[in-house]
């Protein structure tokens, strides 16, 4: 595991490749115009400042702010600035370690990953972070001295949005990209230690996005500095004035970025850009996706039901980054409570397998959860028997045995499937490391009902004993 992949992925933030261009062109053109300062309040990883610097600015043009702590050692360090004003204190760490902008970071996340510890996926990242921190921390120091090479000579302060733009908005030679929490208090959730890591906060008001953005517009609605925000929102819930739209951001979001000047902004953009989905492209299902801290219970009720390719792959590609997987035959949704779960593929063959008749679940993704290992449900769920009754033919479902599936790792193992499937087959990739097969024989007289209780019990047992491992 790395934190970052390439040099240029700390920067990319929440924008794709189209938003990007857009701004890119956006902002050369305003560069050109006249505009000689840039300005990004809550900078986060400075997405929105590496932008600048493509269009032309020069890092000493730039003037960028944060009040988490990550933004704020990442910028000190760009800045060359000593991190002892920010007076950080971490769990397991000297105070003079942590002088060290590499460590700071690497401690911030180390104990942000510890608090999830309890889930198989974070503790499994902590394991990693613990075996391997000296290779963490060196690679984290390189991609520091890549953004302090592309990004010197930008000033940066722990400071308030709302403090920063007093101060900036007057300017006519100013433009301003905000890029503040897409929902209410996402500095606070995402980077909680849970008080394991302490540092000199600046003072600031949490942002609602509910009522911040129109605060935001009011405020800029006659400003001399031209202002650009980005959004998440639902459709016709943007805030100011549009200029650029994506459909399909996540679950039922699109993205924005408004102004508070349209008619400048679009001319600096050449032209508005509007991407909606293609003409193919399912809406989700009219349901919501299962909350990330929802308790499942004995009571809940489970059920699944077939769905389209297209929609399939819209939970897909909203579960796993940039990913676009090969269709499969039949697809369907897991609904917990009403809520979507994970969504699963699966196909018969006509060939037999070893001399058995064998379904193939060709995948199996899920949303995220804080407690439960949802891809286990699902995976459960395709291996009953009497599932398969409700849409292939009567003489091929009583000749089926056999539920298989194959998957693609860098490990030698899979978890998610371990102990409610064997490994029957593990190949060397020479480009994802293993290629793993796994079996287990189609299970009888099981319904949705009964599977939901045996997962649960299985994730409550295991649950106590990581508890108990992790004392």
């Amino acid at each position: 595991m790395a934190f970052f992949m390439n040099p240029g992925e700390m920067f990319l933030g929440c924008l794709n490749g189209v938003e990007q261009k857009f701004l890119i062109e956006l902002l050369k053109t305003a560069r050109k115009a006249g505009y000689t300062r840039f300005v990004e309040p809550c900078a986060g990883t400075f997405a929105m400042a590496n932008l600048a610097v493509q269009a032309g600015f020069k890092p000493e043009q730039i003037e960028t702010s944060d009040v988490s702590m990550m933004t704020s050692v990442m910028g000190y360090a760009i800045t060359g600035q000593s991190l002892e004003p920010l007076e950080i204190h971490a769990q397991g760490f000297s105070d003079e370690e942590l002088l060290d902008p590499a460590t700071a970071l690497y401690a911030q996340i180390y104990l942000r990953t510890s608090k999830s510890a309890g889930n198989e996926y974070y503790h499994n990242m902590l394991v990693d972070l613990r075996r391997r921190r000296v290779e963490h921390i060196e690679s984290i120091r390189r991609q520091i001295e890549v953004t302090r090479n592309l990004l010197g000579g930008m000033s940066y302060r722990p400071l308030d949005m709302w403090a920063h733009l007093e101060e900036v908005l007057d300017d006519p030679q100013t433009i301003i990209i905000a890029n503040p929490p897409t929902y209410f208090a996402g500095y606070e959730k995402f980077y909680d230690t849970q008080g394991k890591m302490t540092w000199k906060e600046p003072e600031y008001k949490m942002f609602d996005p509910e009522t911040g953005h129109k605060e935001l517009f009011d405020l800029c609605e006659n400003a001399a500095a031209l202002v650009l925000c980005y959004q998440e929102k639902r459709p016709g819930e943007a805030v100011g004035h549009t200029i650029f739209a994506r459909a399909g951001t996540r679950a039922d979001l699109n993205s924005y970025l408004t102004t508070n000047r349209e008619e400048e902004a679009v001319a600096y953009a050449n032209g508005k850009k509007i991407k909606r989905p293609g003409e193919s492209k399912m809406e989700p299902l009219p349901c919501s996706i299962l909350p990330s801290d929802y308790e499942i219970t004995e009571a809940s009720t489970c059920q699944i039901i077939h769905v389209t390719g297209e929609t399939a792959q819209y939970y897909r590609s909203l579960w796993t980054h940039n990913f676009v997987g090969s269709a499969a035959k039949n697809n369907f949704a897991v609904l917990v409570d009403g809520y979507v779960t994970a969504v699963f593929g699966t196909f018969v063959a006509d060939a037999y397998v070893a001399d058995r008749k064998t379904v193939f679940v060709w995948y199996v993704m899920k949303a995220r959860h804080d407690t439960y290992r949802l891809g286990r449900l699902a995976y459960m769920l395709a291996m009953n028997k009497p599932f398969y009754s409700t849409f292939i033919e009567e003489f091929r479902f009583q000749k089926l045995e056999v539920v298989r599936t194959a998957m693609l790792t860098k490990y030698p193992e899979n978890k998610e499937v371990r102990g409610i499937m064997k490994l029957v087959q593990r190949k060397e990739d020479p480009q994802n490391g293993y290629k793993l097969t796994y079996e287990a024989e189609l299970v009888e007289g099981r319904d949705e009902k009964s599977t939901l209780a045996e997962w649960l019990r299985k994730e409550k047992k295991w649950q106590n004993s990581r508890a108990q491992n992790m004392k």
